[in-house]
């Protein structure tokens, strides 16, 4: 009985430690299917075209529904420019079509627009150069803004600026008057 015990451990060891040996790996002997990436259809599948220009992302304001104040739009515009500003506001029916920059210019946080028109009476004037004010001065970091048509003092039907008079950013701007 000794004999069989002896024996019977022998071979419970031979056994556990030839379990207990590494493997060599299986080699495969043919070369795997290529197959395609499934596309989740999400932003990690978007690869960004290097020939491509960069963008800047813009706040426009324009006028609401009904007029009496106003909603603000995130854009992208090549490059940020007084012009670009002034065409985003034509496109978001801000200012008319065909009115153009006649000069910017801004030094320590003050800038002075000057556009060839403003829109004709009749509208909110004072919502219109809201919008105009908000836009130029959070898209170029200004404090205040001057805006002059062909180099005089804008002047609507509600508003009429004099010569220190320097438009701020309106934070409540949803509803303006």
């Amino acid at each position: 009985m000794r004999k069989f015990i002896v024996m019977l451990m022998s071979v419970i060891m031979m056994m556990s430690l030839s379990a207990c040996t590494p493997t060599q790996p299986k080699m495969e002997t043919t070369a795997p299917i290529p197959q395609a990436e499934a596309s989740t259809g999400g932003a990690s599948d978007k690869v960004p075209d290097p020939n491509v220009e960069p963008m800047e992302i813009i706040s426009v304001y324009s006028k609401n529904n009904d007029g009496t104040g106003l909603n603000q739009a995130m854009d992208a515009v090549d490059k940020l420019t007084a012009e670009a500003l002034v065409d985003k506001l034509i496109e978001y029916g801000v200012l008319e079509e065909g009115t153009t920059v006649v000069k910017y210019e801004s030094k320590d946080g003050k800038g002075t627009l000057d556009l060839s028109k403003m829109p004709a009476k009749g509208g909110n004037d004072l919502v219109t150069l809201t919008a105009v004010g908000n836009t130029f001065i959070e898209n170029f970091s200004l404090d205040k803004l001057k805006v002059l048509v062909n180099g005089k003092n804008y002047s609507g039907e509600k508003v009429k600026q004099g010569d220190n008079d320097l438009l701020e950013y309106v934070k409540d701007y949803k509803k303006i008057g």
